[in-house]
């Protein structure tokens, strides 16, 4: 086991943990999706902007500049997702979100293709259908509960990200921190003109500071650092944590259910994705041994 193995292994697995509890953050929130973009947007652009500047020489916005853009484009990725991720939970199940967050991977596959003509293996494409599947028994639940717009944002929302993803890839030679820091403050300017900003209590305060102010930022850079120094497969298992462990958190702390349906649909999605992430990583460690 190499040394940027287990640098890449711990970075991103304290990154996908320190992302587990966002969900619940959410929920203890308790505030409309706009004041969450705005107060968790502009807190954790601004602690992203102040870790780039402390760590990174050469400037914020000349980094910005040399992205161009794909920079640009992307920043306003990231401001559709953060919108579309947190007004989802005013309308379905964390879990349901959780469980089509989980499959943003495979989105990024198929965007590739779009976009950089890369090759979808006909594993991904297998798990592509086994997980559409998957989703239809979640939405078949929300049909019945009324959840399915909440349902349909998290999907547009993890659609966005594979979208996200992709670019990312196909343009590995950029550093995209910038741009992500871009995306948040513009998703906390939006958030400002049409959030309510009612009154809070201390928990209510102390949850939004900690998911802005600490989780956020924190969970990004090391998500951002950790996939670099470890195979994509690998990464991708990982990532599966936070689609389980996240709900627990909920249900553990507030009780919330997600139904039958939803667990059914989400054992489904997980498995699969967990099996494919599997295959793909025994593919890699064969070519990696292989002395061709």
């Amino acid at each position: 086991m190499t040394d940027d193995y287990q640098k890449g292994f711990w970075l991103t697995l304290a990154g996908v943990l320190a992302f587990t509890p966002d969900a619940l953050l959410i929920r203890l929130s308790a505030v409309d999706p706009f004041t969450l973009a705005c107060g968790r947007g502009l807190m954790a652009g601004a602690v992203l902007l102040l870790g780039y500047r402390i760590c990174v020489s050469g400037g914020f916005a000349k980094a910005l500049r040399l992205l161009g853009g794909w920079g640009i484009f992307f920043a306003g990725l990231q401001a559709c997702a953060s919108l579309t991720f947190y007004a989802s939970f005013s309308y379905t199940s964390v879990a349901n979100v959780l469980v089509i967050f989980a499959c943003t991977p495979l989105l990024a596959a198929v965007f590739s293709r779009i976009l950089f003509g890369e090759a979808v293996s006909r594993s991904t494409q297998i798990a592509i259908v086994c997980v559409t599947g998957g989703l239809i028994i979640v939405a078949s639940g929300s049909l019945e509960s009324g959840q399915w717009i909440g349902d349909l944002l998290a999907l547009a929302n993890a659609a966005i990200l594979g979208l996200s993803f992709a670019i990312v890839r196909g343009r590995r030679q950029f550093n995209m921190i910038p741009a992500v820091v871009l995306g948040l403050l513009v998703a906390g300017t939006i958030g400002a003109f049409f959030a309510e900003f009612p009154e809070m209590d201390a928990v209510q305060w102390g949850a939004l500071v900690a998911g802005g102010a600490v989780l956020l930022p924190v969970a990004i850079a090391l998500i951002t650092i950790g996939p670099r120094y470890l195979p994509a497969p690998e990464a991708a298992m990982l990532g599966l944590l936070e689609s389980v462990l996240g709900p627990f958190w909920v249900w553990l702390v507030i009780g919330e259910d997600p139904g039958m349906r939803s667990i059914v649909g989400g054992v489904v999605v997980i498995s699969v994705l967990f099996v494919h992430a599997m295959g793909r990583f025994r593919q890699e460690h064969r070519k990696t041994a292989s002395p061709h």
